[in-house]
This record gives C-alpha cells, sequence and structure tokens, in this order.
C-alpha cells in the first residue's frame, strides 16, 4: 500500500514537470529566431550598403571618361600641327668620322759580319686613319701613313724595294654593305686578298717587319693597288665555309709589276672550318697575273697558306695558340726572257696570359736571279701594357746563301689612339 502511494505521487510530479520544460523549450526557440533575424538583417543592410557604392563609383568612371574624351577633343582642336623629330647622329658622323692615330717607333742593334755593331732608332711609321658611314648602305675608310726606310743588317741590297718616303695614302675606299645576295664590293686604293697578313697593317703584325717571301714578291708595304674587289657570298659544303674574291686593280705594285703600265687580276679562295671546341682550320690559296705595258714585263705569283689556331671559348682572351705557314712561286717574263723565283714561311704564336705573346717565324727565300738565297729566324717576345701600348722585343738571325749571318735586336713600341686603335686592317 505504502509501495502504490508512491508511484502515485511520483506521476503527479511528472505530470506537473512536463508543461514546464515544454514552455522552456519553446521560449528558447523564440530567442534563437529573433537572434538569427537581426543578424539577417544586418547582413541585408550591408549589401544595399555596397550595391550603392558600386553605382556611385560605375557613374564616377563614366563622367572621368566623358572628361577625358572631352579634354582630348579640346587638345586636337588647339594644338598646333606635329613636329617631325629626327636624329641628327648620321649627320654629325658625316661632318666628324671617326679618327685614330698609331705610332710606331722601332730601336735595333746590329751586328753585320766584318762591321761593328750599330745602334740605331728609327721612327718607323705614323699612321692616321678615317672612318665614317655616309649612308646605311656605304662605308669608307682612309688611311695615311707616314713612313721610313727601316734597314735590317745582312740583306742585300735591291733585294726588297724601299717604303715609299713621306706621306702617302696607303688605302683609300669605299665599301657597301647589305647588297642583294650577299655580296661585297670595294672601290678605291686598299690591301688586296693575297696569303694572310698583306691585309694587315705593319703596325698590327706579330712580328716588327713583314716575312722575308712577302717583302721580296710583294714589297716593303704589301700588294696595296687601285682598283674594284667583289667578294662572292660564302658556300658552306659540309662542315667547311668557302669564300672567293675576285679583284681587278692597276698594275702599280713596284716588286711585281716595276711601276705599273697595265692590269692586274686576282683571284683568292678560302675555306675554312671548326673542327671542335674553341679548334679551327683555314686553307688559302690565291693568284695573280698582270702586266707592265710600258716595259714589256708579264708577271705571275701564285700563293698558297694554311692557318691552325686553338683559342678556347672561355679563355681566350688569356690562352690562344696559332700556326700558320704561306708558300709562293713566283714568275716574270721580260721581253721574252722568264725567271722564277719562291719562298715561303712558317710560324707559330702563343698567348700566355693576357699580357704576354711570344712567337717565332722562320723564312726561307729564293728570290730573282742574281740575288742570294736568304733564310732567317726571328723570335719574339710581346707585351701588352694597355690596350693602347704595345712593347716588343725581337732577335732576328738572318744568312745570305755562302754568307756569314748577321744578328739583329730590335726594340719596338706601338701606341695608338682613337675609336680604331690598333685595327689590323
Amino acid at each position: 500500500m505504502r509501495g502504490l502511494r508512491t508511484c502515485i505521487m511520483a506521476l503527479g510530479v511528472l505530470a506537473m514537470t512536463e508543461p514546464a520544460m515544454a514552455q522552456e523549450s519553446n521560449d528558447s526557440v523564440q530567442v534563437e529566431l529573433a537572434r538569427l533575424r537581426a543578424r539577417l538583417d544586418s547582413l541585408q543592410r550591408v549589401i544595399e550598403g555596397l550595391v550603392r557604392a558600386a553605382r556611385d563609383t560605375a557613374a564616377a568612371g563614366d563622367e572621368l571618361a566623358r572628361l577625358r574624351a572631352a579634354a582630348r577633343t579640346a587638345a586636337q582642336e588647339t594644338a598646333p600641327p606635329p613636329v617631325e623629330q629626327q636624329s641628327r647622329t648620321r649627320n654629325l658622323s658625316a661632318l666628324n668620322p671617326e679618327i685614330s692615330v698609331t705610332g710606331d717607333i722601332v730601336g735595333s742593334y746590329a751586328d753585320p759580319p766584318g762591321a761593328p755593331g750599330t745602334v740605331t732608332g728609327t721612327p718607323r711609321e705614323f699612321e692616321f686613319s678615317f672612318q665614317s658611314a655616309l649612308d646605311p648602305y656605304t662605308r669608307t675608310k682612309i688611311f695615311l701613313t707616314r713612313e721610313e726606310d727601316f734597314p735590317v743588317a745582312g740583306l742585300p741590297e735591291d733585294t726588297v724595294e724601299s717604303p715609299t718616303d713621306g706621306m702617302v695614302v696607303e688605302e683609300a675606299y669605299l665599301y657597301w654593305v647589305g647588297l642583294p645576295g650577299g655580296l661585297g664590293l670595294k672601290l678605291g686604293k686598299f690591301r688586296q686578298e693575297i696569303g694572310l697578313y698583306n691585309r694587315w697593317h705593319t703596325h698590327a703584325l706579330f712580328e716588327v717587319e713583314r716575312p722575308l717571301a712577302t717583302r721580296v714578291f710583294l714589297g716593303e708595304e704589301g700588294l696595296a693597288q687601285t682598283g674594284a674587289s667583289l667578294q662572292l657570298p660564302s658556300l658552306t659544303l659540309g662542315p667547311a665555309t668557302q669564300t672567293l674574291t675576285l679583284e681587278a686593280t692597276t698594275a702599280g705594285n713596284e716588286a711585281l709589276f716595276d711601276g705599273g703600265g697595265g692590269l692586274s687580276y686576282l683571284g683568292r679562295l678560302t675555306t675554312f672550318w671548326e673542327a671542335g671546341n674553341g679548334i679551327y682550320f683555314q686553307l688559302g690559296t690565291a693568284g695573280v697575273v698582270g702586266t707592265n705595258d710600258e716595259s714589256d714585263l708579264a708577271s705571275r705569283l701564285l700563293e698558297i697558306d694554311a692557318q691552325f689556331r686553338w683559342a678556347p671559348p672561355n679563355r681566350a682572351l688569356y690562352t690562344d695558340f696559332q700556326l700558320k705557314g704561306e708558300w709562293y712561286f713566283a714568275q716574270r717574263e721580260v721581253a721574252g726572257v722568264s725567271t722564277g723565283a719562291r719562298g715561303g714561311y712558317g710560324q707559330f704564336n702563343l698567348r700566355f696570359g693576357r699580357r704576354w705573346v711570344l712567337g717565332t717565324r722562320v723564312d726561307w727565300v729564293d728570290p730573282y736571279d742574281p740575288a742570294p738565297n736568304l733564310f732567317q729566324i726571328a723570335p719574339s717576345l710581346s707585351w701588352w701594357q694597355s690596350e693602347w701600348v704595345r712593347l716588343r722585343v725581337q732577335y732576328m738571325f738572318l744568312r745570305p746563301q755562302q754568307s756569314a749571318g748577321s744578328h739583329n735586336v730590335l726594340f719596338q713600341v706601338v701606341w695608338a689612339m682613337g675609336p680604331h686603335k690598333h685595327e689590323t686592317y
């Protein structure tokens, strides 16, 4: 009985608690809904504010675009006509060509056989260079040179033509660039395409003087005549590149044509190829024919040359080895009487370091009769004080056939100034 009473009381308490809990849950839901409704209203107000700001920005942009368009229209209506701007650089170049000057002084100690030793100093050459771009298609180079005879002990007289005294025009020519088909054209007086060194000016040589063979067959100043030179487009056959040059000039060279009076013709074929990383080969051959009508002289000259060079691409300023040589066959015919001559040289040069160059050249020449055969060896050491100044010491042993040899010690200073200092050609 007592337990039944307890159960009835518990059921009564539960019945009284359930409505209270339901009421409490309903109140919580109402509170949460009110809170969410407030947040939604707040977000809606923010979005409406962003939309109004976007409309205002677009309107401002349209107004700015209208103002800019109006300003451009007003400027075009009131601005003066445009003034054409052009560079005066080419005109200045035409009025003021690029000018360079090179000096070359040689001191020597000579010990000829049977005579006391002598010490001399010779201002051998001063060269003035004028270069200019005349227009987009044409360039010009003019070289004026004052050169003095540089005596070499032991060299027989009349074996080599002496240079012209006083100021002379060494080269003066026009050349065209960008011609159709890759052609190259040159007109004027120029050093011709024969051998490895004829194009080079004297101050740019690896030794103090030119090889004996070129001095005997081409003269002290080399083969430089007046006419036209045409270089045909290069042709690539396999790994090699072929270049052909044809030249027609007046026969004015003293050594070959005794001063001129007719025409001379030259053809040169050069083959060049790269055999490896920094390894290069070159083979060339050239032929010259011409006449001197006044003295009934006909001359023919055949030249063959070869060159090997090794210059590591990442060390070319510090390491450069060159091995080269030339050989000449010459024939002169005067009044039906023909005489021949031959000769050549071999040479190596090694650059070790940026400033030092060591070299040696060996010459052998069998000149026109009755001059004797000549043998010469000439080691040299060059030091570049800077890119403007070069100093060189050279020893020469020269021995004519069946004669005692002579010794020469030379000291050379070459300096240059201007945009084309120490230009090779």
